[in-house]
């Protein structure tokens, strides 16, 4: 039974509300010559006017000497305009001092709503979800609002679905209700462009699932230089009457999202570099095929002239060569690192150029040039911050021996220590052996428990004895191929380490969830070509996969690779082009230094297969 509220309770609060506000802020607020006769008049057409900050002000002087409930309304309008002015600490400062709601229920809830508009400002979104999904119902059409920002707010997508579609029912005719969808779509649109992901497979309710599919490619569209025409297509043959339809095809498929065009190459042709002869052969057909797939989705009075130049048995120089002679207006490779930086040596006539690998660290980025690479470096160091973010700051690492473990070592370490970190050991080991043993025991400080054992027996005689691992570890980062860190798991499980949260690189995951099965828990950065089940990456992927070769089928990565660069050769010449471009091997931007950086998707393997969450 709710607490009653006695009128002296009232009084003595308003009393307070009254005099936090005259005194929560210094000096009185003088009054605007146009108000000198406060009224809540006034104070509307001070809010129509986009004055709001003084709106606010007056609200506060209107408040005062009121009756408790009028004053508590007034308080609440305060509110409203600080935090529509974006004056966050006076929306905080006005609520804490408001009076205690009284038994109107239409005012109580008034008060919640405005607290959780409140929290949602201060960066509360939990908080705010915690408030918005106790309200009762019946819900009105503002709680409902509220509902769906909160839920978006703190990463429940589906919940927001859900909240919109009951907002839908209650609006009383057909213009009302497609208003409420165009905004929906454009709220899922900027909860997936903020990093919410919107996870569709989670949905059971087909109308949901097709809201996140859509709202996914919506997302891509803002950030997609290819646009969405093939995405919507598909979209729409799995939701032939799905309510988004006329929406997302009136929004998605106009002009404004249509592709970029390439204003700034010259008449002459895209110049792809790649090895089609030779040990590289199988990688660069693999990245020429992803390339040339993206822009087939382009019509084609806008496609590009594309010519595949070899850098295999004839040489990176003859590949060069043949470019200039064909007055080549950009340059696309090539895919090794050795060839890569004899590349930047010999640029021709200094066409922009998209490397696809780095070049050393101390070899600067000459200008007009790009870095773009499937870098492990890049994993290690997003595999830092996560461990950071989760205070897990006391690491052991394994990672193999040679140049390739010796980068992904030095990344994380760097990143890790620079946040905080301690690295507590490092093994490098030979991936070539299949006995783990010695790098586990000592890392784990097994051989110094046995050692203790042993003392112990020769003061008091024979004792039953389980060795025990060190216990001042917060996260194992495992570097390498899939076989050895399956191996490393199941040694770190029998030694009790099993439980201590792990991390690798994608190199460790198998697509085949058979080959995971040792991997069960660990967690790691990947491309969304390789995670994600639902959408229009996973529906490129399978429309893909059918032609693949089986040497295709085991290096996936190398397609969304060759498809990211043409999505970038094609945002990089296009003045008007706002990063980040939402790409199948990640989230891409360039730095300062012309390397593209890339944001992956995390997951964790449960029963062989990917889950994938939203990192911190």
């Amino acid at each position: 039974m709710p607490r009653r509220i006695l009128p002296t309770q009232l009084a003595a609060g308003i009393l307070l509300f009254a005099g936090l506000l005259l005194t929560a802020c210094g000096p009185p607020i003088a009054m605007r010559p146009d108000v000198a006769t406060p009224s809540v008049e006034n104070a509307l057409e001070l809010t129509k006017s986009g004055r709001h900050e003084a709106a606010a002000a007056l609200f506060e002087r209107l408040a005062i000497g009121a009756t408790p409930p009028v004053a508590l309304s007034r308080g609440l309008s305060a509110v409203r305009e600080w935090l529509t002015a974006d004056r966050v600490a006076d929306a905080q400062r006005v609520f804490a001092a408001l009076p205690p709601a009284s038994v109107d229920a239409t005012q109580a809830e008034e008060r919640r709503l405005v607290e959780i508009d409140l929290l949602l400002a201060r960066k509360l979104p939990a908080e705010a979800w915690r408030l918005a999904s106790r309200l009762p119902e019946p819900r009105s059409p503002r709680v409902l609002q509220s509902v769906q920002r909160a839920a978006l707010a703190v990463g429940r997508s589906a919940d927001a679905v859900q909240a919109s579609l009951a907002l839908e029912k209650s609006l009383p005719g057909e213009p009302e209700r497609e208003a409420a969808r165009a905004a929906l779509l454009a709220s899922l649109r900027d909860a997936a462009t903020r990093g919410v992901k919107l996870e569709p497979q989670t949905a059971r309710d087909p109308l949901v699932r097709g809201w996140l599919e859509i709202g996914q490619i919506a997302s891509t569209a803002a950030h997609s230089p290819l646009g969405v025409s093939r995405e919507l297509v598909r979209w729409r043959k799995k939701y032939p009457v799905h309510p988004a339809t006329s929406i997302a095809m009136a929004e998605l498929n106009g002009p404004a999202s249509g592709p970029v065009t390439m204003t700034t190459l010259s008449s002459g042709p895209v110049a792809l570099l790649l090895p089609l002869t030779g040990r590289q052969a199988v990688a660069g057909a693999l990245v020429r095929d992803g390339f040339l797939s993206a822009l087939t989705v382009l019509p084609e009075s806008q496609r590009p002239l594309v010519k595949v130049y070899d850098t295999g048995d004839p040489g990176l120089a003859n590949a060069l060569r043949a470019a200039q002679a064909d007055n080549a207006g950009f340059v696309v490779g090539p895919l090794t690192r050795e060839n890569t930086v004899q590349a930047v040596a010999g640029t021709l006539r200094r066409a922009p150029l998209l490397l696809l690998n780095a070049l050393p660290n101390d070899m600067p980025t000459p200008m007009n040039t790009w870095q773009f690479a499937l870098s492990p470096e890049d994993e290690a160091q997003q595999v830092a911050r996560r461990a950071l973010a989760q205070n897990q700051k006391r690491a052991l690492v394994f990672a193999p021996t040679g140049d390739w473990g010796n980068r992904v070592t030095t990344a994380f370490r760097d990143a890790f220590m620079a946040g905080g970190g301690v690295l507590l050991d490092v093994q490098a080991y030979d991936a070539a052996s299949n006995d783990f043993m010695p790098h586990i025991t000592a890392a784990l400080r097994i051989d110094e428990s046995r050692a203790r054992h042993k003392r112990l027996e020769g003061q008091v005689g024979k004792l039953q004895f389980e060795p025990r691992r060190r216990a001042d570890v917060d996260l194992i980062f495992a570097a390498g191929q899939s076989v050895a860190l399956r191996q490393i798991r199941a040694q770190l499980r029998f030694y009790y380490a099993g439980d201590v949260p792990t991390y690798m690189t994608s190199d460790g995951f198998d697509p085949d969830p058979a080959a995971n099965v040792d991997l069960e828990g660990v967690q790691f950065p990947d491309m969304p070509w390789m995670l994600q089940e639902v959408g229009p990456v996973a529906d490129a992927r399978a429309a893909t996969q059918a032609g693949w070769a089986d040497k295709g089928l085991r290096l996936p990565r190398l397609f969304a690779f060759g498809y990211d660069a043409a999505q970038l050769m094609l945002a990089l010449t296009s003045p008007r082009w706002q990063w980040p471009l939402s790409g199948v091997t990640g989230r891409l931007s360039p730095d300062s230094q012309g390397r593209i950086r890339r944001e992956l998707d995390w997951a964790q393997l449960r029963k062989g297969k990917p889950q994938i969450y939203t990192a911190p």
